[in-house]
């Protein structure tokens, strides 16, 4: 029979982080802290060592610790690390669309772990052709090549046949796909511009950011230095406000403070103790 345990927080290790959608994590989040959690995650004793993997339950995890919880309702199983890791990333790739780009990076994982291509289809219900496709463009670089799958703008094969296939070779397919009819239009833009990319940035998206990057200009210098010098300037003025308020404030409370009546009134309603600053400017 399965039990539930309240487990520290701090002695869970997420072993297989995946990045959050933030609408979906608040959205989480709020029924969490409307109705509490209706499902336990799922964590497995480390071997040697004090503490737990997480094996699945990660958003359930971190929102927890965003409504400030420090204990967490579990389920407890003592698995292999290896046994963890399948299972913590058959979870991710179940939860995402089949052509993201962390998908394929999963599926690398796996494979890299010793799973077949038949066993990682069986395992995320993705076919094993279109496993096999992402992971070939993955090992080869093609992170611009995925994203465009990704988006829609081309199918998987047209991006296997652009990364397995030389220049003047992909232009005659294309060509030759033009005159059947095959595509046309907005496809065919999208398709050439992609080729550009590609050849011109690179098969990774990393790369075109830091061919992209480029050193700010004198221009772009002054007009940041300009932005700066306004910045201080509002700053400046808002402090001397400040201290034109305080001293008409100060200069009131000595003309007050010199009628006992007024002294007196303070005393009864108890309010006659002053911030340490003001008592000694209105002493001086």
């Amino acid at each position: 029979m399965t039990t539930v345990q309240l487990i520290p927080i701090e002695k869970i290790r997420v072993i297989n982080a995946r990045s959050r959608n933030k609408p979906k994590f608040r959205e989480i989040v709020e029924n969490i802290s409307k109705v509490g959690l209706k499902k336990p995650i799922t964590i497995s004793r480390r071997e040697g060592e004090e503490g737990f993997d997480l094996v699945c339950g990660q958003g359930r995890l971190e929102a927890f610790l965003a409504c400030g919880v420090q204990e967490i309702p579990a389920i407890v199983i003592d698995i292999p690390i290896e046994e963890r890791l399948l299972r913590s990333l058959v979870e991710n790739l179940t939860r995402r669309t089949p052509s993201s780009l962390e998908l394929a990076r999963d599926l690398v994982s796996l494979k890299e772990r010793g799973h077949g291509y038949a066993d990682i289809a069986r395992l995320t219900g993705v076919s094993e052709s279109h496993v096999k496709h992402l992971v070939r463009l993955i090992e080869n670089g093609e992170q611009r090549l995925v994203v465009a799958v990704e988006r829609g703008d081309i199918p998987i094969t047209t991006a296997i046949e652009i990364a397995t296939t030389d220049d003047s070779a992909l232009q005659r397919s294309l060509q030759e796909a033009y005159d059947s009819g095959k595509i046309r239009g907005q496809a065919l833009f999208k398709v050439r511009r992609l080729i550009e990319e590609r050849r011109s940035r690179g098969k990774g998206l990393r790369s075109a950011r830091a061919q992209n990057a480029k050193s700010p200009s004198t221009h772009d210098l002054v007009r940041t230095l300009r932005r700066e010098i306004q910045k201080q300037d509002l700053l400046v003025k808002k402090a001397r406000h400040c201290e034109q308020q305080l001293r008409f404030v100060i200069s009131a409370l000595k003309d007050l403070m010199k009628h006992e009546r007024f002294v007196a009134l303070l005393r009864t309603e108890k309010v006659d103790a002053l911030p340490k600053y003001l008592s000694e400017m209105i002493q001086k």
